[in-house]
């Protein structure tokens, strides 16, 4: 007759060993798969926005604004509005295609656009007008995680945008 039945304490102890260091190795990789999720799925978020700014524009036949706020998390934002008045500031009363704060762990460091066409950028906003034509040439918004791993979105003066690895 075998006698046993069970785990020994011992044995019970080298599998919670042996656990705990396949969690220990896999956590840190684990985060940093993470961390570069967000920041992708950041980008294409603003890709999203500028191609849904253009679209608005050429539907309601006027200028779409978008903003950003270069920050890390929350303090990092971005919006589209409609722009009633052609001030390019979001006045009271002027409708809000879209407004949103950065994930945590995401630094907007850097968001410029040419707006005057003279090829220097250093406008925190663009507009597309009511052929979804954008005034922001050559502009991109520039992420980044806390692992350093960045990507940018580019934005053309046709109104497309794409999203790179930097």
């Amino acid at each position: 007759m075998d006698k046993s039945r069970g785990m020994t304490l011992m044995e019970l102890m080298v599998v919670m060993a042996l656990v705990a260091l396949l969690a220990g190795i896999a956590v840190p990789g684990f985060r940093q798969w993470n961390a570069s999720q967000r920041l992708s799925s950041t980008a294409w978020d603003v890709h999203l926005l500028l191609q849904t700014a253009r679209s608005e524009a050429i539907k309601v036949g006027g200028d779409v604004v978008v903003v950003f706020t270069e920050g890390v998390g929350d303090a990092g934002n971005y919006m589209a509005f409609i722009d009633e008045n052609g001030d390019r500031t979001h006045d009271t009363g002027e409708p809000t295609v879209a407004s949103v704060r950065l994930p945590t762990g995401i630094d907007m460091f850097r968001a410029r656009f040419d707006l005057a066409g003279s090829g220097t950028q250093d406008k925190d906003r663009t507009h597309f007008g009511s052929y979804g034509l954008t005034t922001g040439r050559n502009g991109n918004v520039q992420l980044r995680n806390k692992y350093g791993k960045s990507m940018r979105v580019v934005l053309n003066g046709a109104g497309s945008s794409r999203v790179e690895s930097m």
